[in-house]
């Protein structure tokens, strides 16, 4: 998708080759490879199971992989950054639909307040980035994704991958799911159809 929309050089890195927890090893990419133009997806997450029994952990992490990639960003001369958030830095009582206007106007959700408060803190930080140093960097906040290499665990993942787990059977071969008895709404998305419609928003200039 990257490259029909005219990027023909995409850089990854993965954990092992650049852990965005550490400033050195940010800062040693970044000097290595000087990408013009980055995309901010990373982040540790997890569903209600997992925020509620590892909040320091989400809270430390996410905001160390964004503080040290958006300022190495701006280290190095970065032209473009897209920070990737989270529809739940609204607040838990939101109205519906969300505008965004109503972040911070009221308490977050408990369960997941330390990984929205991180997210929040990116957003704010490009913010501030594009208000003192005049960067382009942005954000914004996706709907629920899902696809392909998706975590469908019953524990950690979110609460959509792990109903459909539960459909296919994972959870002792039973196929009574019981999903039919929610009645949250949450707005879904394929990753697919984000990169598609991106590619159609935007191009490298």
């Amino acid at each position: 998708h990257l490259g029909e929309a005219g990027f023909h050089e995409v850089l990854t890195a993965d954990r092992a080759t650049c852990d965005l927890r550490h400033q050195s090893s940010v800062e040693s990419w970044m000097s290595s490879h000087r990408p013009e133009v980055v995309l901010l997806a990373a982040g540790k997450v997890g569903g209600i199971y997992a925020n509620d029994h590892y909040p320091a952990e989400f809270l430390y992490e996410n905001t160390m992989i964004h503080a040290n990639v958006i300022h190495a960003s701006w280290q190095f001369g970065v032209r473009r950054l897209l920070y990737l958030g989270s529809s739940c830095i609204y607040p838990k009582a939101c109205p519906q639909p969300i505008r965004e206007e109503y972040l911070l106007t009221g308490p977050l959700e408990p369960t997941n307040e330390p990984y929205a408060l991180a997210k929040i803190s990116g957003i704010k930080m490009c913010d501030s980035y594009r208000r003192q140093y005049g960067c382009d960097f942005f954000s914004a906040m996706p709907t629920n994704l899902y696809g392909p290499c998706d975590n469908f665990d019953l524990q950690t993942s979110e609460e959509f991958h792990g109903n459909r787990a539960y459909q296919r059977g994972d959870r002792g071969g039973s196929d009574d799911t019981g999903v039919g008895r929610i009645r949250s709404r949450r707005r879904l998305s394929r990753s697919s159809f984000e990169m598609e419609y991106g590619n159609a928003r935007g191009s490298p200039t």
